[in-house]
């Protein structure tokens, strides 16, 4: 009995399918207990003080340097949408105000969404 096309190899080249991504709505409490930010070193008065210091950081000069050298995954950008502003995982620059870097990653499946305005 002949194997059914899905139980076929992939022939070499072909494309894998993509990997399924979980969007996560957190309060933001739940976010920083689960990624914990951390302040900036750079700004004594930057804004996004969550308790232990500012943790915004600009996304020009020096702290841009920072944000950069740090894992992909322990990148978050602070946004002004339609909804308000939120803070979402990874690097962006359409409507940033700043960005966050975490101890903790992202999982590399995931979209995490945090609405500040709720």
């Amino acid at each position: 009995m002949p194997k059914s096309e899905a139980h076929q190899p992939e022939p070499d080249g072909a494309p894998r399918p993509a990997a399924i991504t979980r969007h996560l709505d957190l309060t933001e409490d739940r976010f920083l207990e689960r990624f914990v930010p951390i302040p900036n070193p750079f700004d004594a008065t930057a804004d996004f003080d969550f308790g232990d210091g500012g943790c915004l950081f600009a996304p020009t000069g020096r702290e841009l340097e920072f944000v950069r050298g740090q894992p992909a995954e322990n990148i978050w950008t602070i946004v002004e949408g339609d909804d308000g502003i939120e803070i979402t995982n990874g690097m962006h620059f359409v409507n940033r105000l700043g960005y966050l870097v975490s101890e903790h990653p992202c999982p590399q499946d995931t979209f995490v969404s945090v609405n500040l305005d709720a």
